[in-house]
């Protein structure tokens, strides 16, 4: 038997490389507030100090367009959850500012590209 999951609020899959945050938010919340929880996440996270000094004026979200061109589209961050077109339940990929003052690419991981089988013992 499997249970679903339910939520009361939209929530989000925040994707960076290998990364996946899931976070709630509030469909009358600001992108800049969804960036500064995603930034609070991180900074929870505690695994290493990646994250420490990561200040959400340095992070952008970009919704996809897998049948457009580019393939993302930046969210503005003045702009509400609810107007910004993205699906409750989906992936928002996010990029940090480098240090020169340049921005990352949005990426993900494609664990297709990878995939091997694997032997599970049984």
């Amino acid at each position: 038997m499997t249970a679903d999951i339910c939520t009361t609020k939209p929530y989000f899959r925040f994707k960076r490389g290998v990364l996946t945050v899931f976070l709630e938010t509030r469909a009358t919340e600001k992108i800049s507030a969804v960036k500064a929880h995603l930034v609070a996440a991180l900074q929870a996270q505690g695994e290493d100090d990646a994250f420490a000094e990561l200040d959400p004026a340095r992070v952008e979200l970009f919704a996809p367009q897998p049948d457009a061109e580019p393939q993302f589209r930046q969210l503005a961050s003045n702009q509400k959850v609810s107007e910004c077109g993205v699906n409750d339940c989906g992936e928002i990929f996010f990029v940090l500012q480098n240090d020169d003052g340049t921005w990352e690419e949005p990426c993900v991981a494609d664990y297709d590209a990878d995939a091997q089988e694997m032997d599970t013992g049984y």
